[in-house]
């Protein structure tokens, strides 16, 4: 590898790691320049650059360039080591994991299928990036609404990764995190708190009490909390949960903006309206900076303020942020 190209991608992952993703961006396009004059615009190399800047994209929230490099690392892929190759699916999987987000579900589901064929086809259905894939379905069919598959996609991504990783891996925790998301979606909250206990039980272990994946744990079990009525102590969780973002990545960051937003949506729940006001005011000014004004998110946002000044009987101020 260009070696120019190699200390960008170092520098890139570091950023990466400290969710500092809008100074990795001008770095990956950089690195993105050099590849296609070294290797050409054909040329798999490329392409794999092409889809990391696609998912850097994907994640500050461009989603038109996320959705431009994808589709152009994807036809790379093609012609190059062909659409009957895992690299090919990894990437069909990441442009289906934006559509999913933009709620083009229609195309997601389409492409996570495709993905879902390959790696039958090439790494077999016992291997990490199968049950992967599984997973990513089964969160589909949630949003979706189709409860019995998404679980039933959950309970076989689990089984997959149980025998292939080992149940006390960082990859079997995670999974077992999906699968409490569907079921609480389904309100089966009892499975739900259950499968987390478990899930924080070995990040604890892991990743330790401090870690990203524990305080994503942390954040569904509050979720649980929050829908079984006991508020306070699902408050707790919501605070120890942006504890642990804001150590990690500093509050200016889209996940820790989501944990405003849930812990403002507890806080409206508990008629506690300045709090929740607060919340929803924070989380949306950092989805402002690094969004700027537009994506469902955003909108979600909005949205959320506009019913909150409702509840409040300040009418005009709702009509000020309705989308």
């Amino acid at each position: 590898m260009n070696k120019e190209i190699e200390e960008l991608n170092k520098q890139i992952a570091v950023l990466n790691q400290k969710g500092r993703f809008k100074e990795a961006e001008p770095l990956l396009r950089r690195a993105t320049q050099l590849a296609r004059r070294e290797y050409g615009e054909n040329h798999s190399a490329y392409g794999t650059i092409l889809n990391d800047l696609g998912g850097l994209y994907r994640t500050i929230g461009e989603y038109s360039k996320s959705e431009s490099c994808f589709l152009e690392a994807l036809e790379i892929f093609g012609n190059t080591i062909g659409k009957d190759h895992s690299g090919y699916a990894t990437c069909a999987n990441n442009l289906a994991g934006l559509y999913r987000l933009t709620r083009d579900y229609t195309r997601a589901e389409q492409l996570f299928l495709e993905a879902w064929d390959i790696y039958a086809r090439t790494v077999g259905e016992e291997h990490f990036l199968y049950a992967s894939n599984l997973n990513n379905l089964s969160l589909l069919y949630q949003d979706m609404g189709n409860y019995d598959k998404a679980e039933q996609l959950g309970e076989q991504a689990l089984e997959i990764v149980g025998r292939t990783n080992g149940e006390s891996s960082d990859s079997y925790a995670t999974s077992l995190g999906n699968l409490a998301a569907v079921c609480i979606a389904k309100g089966n909250l009892a499975k739900a708190e259950s499968l987390l206990q478990q899930a924080l039980e070995i990040f604890s272990k892991t990743v330790g009490t401090e870690g990203l994946q524990y305080g994503f744990a942390l954040n569904s079990l509050a979720g649980v909390y929050y829908r079984k009525g006991d508020h306070e102590q699902a408050e707790q969780l919501y605070v120890r949960t942006l504890n642990i973002l804001d150590k990690l990545w500093g509050k200016e960051h889209l996940t820790y903006a989501s944990g405003l937003t849930n812990l403002g949506l507890l806080y409206e729940t508990m008629a506690n309206y300045g709090k929740a006001e607060q919340c929803y005011l924070q989380s949306l000014d950092i989805r402002r900076r690094i969004l700027g004004q537009g994506g469902p998110e955003y909108i979600d946002n909005l949205n959320s303020l506009a019913l909150l000044y409702e509840k409040m009987g300040n009418h005009a101020k709702a009509e000020d942020f309705r989308a």
